[in-house]
């Protein structure tokens, strides 16, 4: 059994999207306007070095990282990129997924199926969509 879980999923969507925005810190929540009422959904890894985090309101956040690029949130290509992510899962040989959200699955393998190494996992999540896998694997 693999756990597979895309590290800053939203925020990495949203890099791939607009490159020139890759190594600033992004902010991902509401419609991007930090002056309304919203909650921030993801932040990029340089965002959450200033403290920022999912959850927090998109208002402090702003306070938090002022020269953040703060985007609104688009369900539709996060759903896009996780269909991708997830057919890309499902056509490994011998692999049943259930997905558990956009950015998290269970894979199991069959018996006798070679477990991935790191190298294989860093190569299923680098060829689709440029995001960033973690596993964990347990036998049962």
């Amino acid at each position: 059994m693999l756990h597979v879980d895309l590290d800053q999923f939203i925020a990495a969507v949203e890099i791939l999207r607009r490159p020139e925005i890759a190594g600033k810190p992004v902010i991902v929540g509401g419609r991007g306007d930090p002056t309304e009422r919203a909650v921030v959904s993801t932040a990029s890894y340089e965002a959450r070095a200033f403290g920022v985090g999912s959850g927090m309101p998109l208002r402090i956040a702003a306070r938090k990282v002022p020269d953040a690029v703060i985007l609104p949130v688009d369900h539709q290509a996060y759903l896009e990129a996780s269909e991708s992510v997830m057919a890309t899962l499902r056509a490994q040989p011998g692999a049943t997924v259930q997905v558990l959200g956009w950015d998290e699955a269970f894979v199991g393998i069959e018996t006798g199926i070679r477990r991935p190494t790191p190298a294989r996992s860093r190569r299923l999540s680098s060829s689709k969509r440029g995001c960033i896998a973690a596993w964990a694997s347990a036998t049962l």
